[in-house]
């Protein structure tokens, strides 16, 4: 336990530095992100007697950031627009990456499981480096926008995370999803919730955005970070393995530690660039 305080504490003190200097020194800390997550799925697939396409899910996502950094950096007349042209990029990345994948399928030559060994490829693209992709969009967002939303999501997810953890542990007696995730308990998924609407509400005290959007926003982050959580906890069952890694010790692998951002920083990102403004 001392252990994982620890590395949890550093690991945040540093990650925080890296949000807050932002530019090249977040886009590098993503990229190594997104090269440890992809070894540690490929690990995964090999336990499941897949074939992983490690090269080319490593050449297709750090391609990605490094497009989207070279872009999102170039702020023209109106900075939403460079938005819109990374958005672009990951749509057509997107279908970049379809072909590849099934391409090196084809050219195996060897057409046992080639659409499974396919499909769990292009799913791994996407979950790391499409989905980290956003989280490094989500620091571009312009203006002190770009922090704050990127802080919000990353300390709410973690409130959520951590309030689970304990709650689960000191009260939990109803399982949540016995088959996926053993350990995860209803009373800790609602610990979870409230955790994240409480730092929400920190946050929202102190920031120039409406109360109630951050609020509800930090609620959507919560759920989709539990969701992020479980689909995790799939691949894992599958492979048969409690931890996606040894990346920092007490708290498991890359996967393990990011899991909930993966799909809390896409809804955030989503939410502060075609939601929000209409309220």
């Amino acid at each position: 336990m001392i252990q994982r305080i620890i590395w949890g504490f550093g690991g945040a003190f540093l990650l925080f530095g890296l949000i807050w200097a932002g530019q090249i020194y977040y886009t590098l800390a993503i990229g190594i992100l997104v090269v440890l997550a992809i070894l540690e799925y490929a690990d995964l697939l090999k336990r499941q007697n897949f074939r992983p396409q490690t090269e080319v899910m490593l050449f297709i996502s750090l391609s990605l950031l490094a497009l989207i950094h070279v872009a999102a950096s170039r702020y023209g007349p109106d900075p939403y627009e460079t938005l819109r042209i990374c958005e672009r990029i990951l749509t057509f990345g997107l279908i970049v990456a379809f072909i590849i994948n099934f391409l090196m399928e084809l050219l195996r030559g060897d057409p046992e499981n080639g659409l499974v060994n396919a499909a769990v490829n292009l799913f791994g693209t996407v979950y790391i480096g499409f989905m980290f992709a956003y989280i490094l969009l989500l620091r571009f967002i312009p203006g002190n926008d770009g922090l704050l939303f990127t802080l919000f999501t990353v300390l709410v997810t973690w409130a959520n995370d951590t309030a689970a953890y304990f709650v689960g542990i000191n009260f939990g007696k109803h399982k949540l999803s016995p088959r996926i995730s053993p350990k995860k308990s209803v009373e800790g998924s609602i610990g979870g919730v409230l955790g994240g609407i409480i730092a929400s509400l920190i946050i929202a005290g102190f920031s120039h955005r409406p109360f109630a959007q951050l609020v509800v926003m930090g609620i959507l982050v919560v759920i989709a970070g539990q969701f992020g959580d479980l689909i995790e906890s799939i691949i894992k069952r599958n492979a048969g393995v409690k931890d996606s890694g040894s990346f920092m010790p007490g708290h498991g692998g890359v996967l393990d530690r990011f899991d909930s951002l993966l799909i809390a920083g896409p809804v955030v990102y989503y939410l502060v660039t075609y939601i929000t403004p209409y309220f």
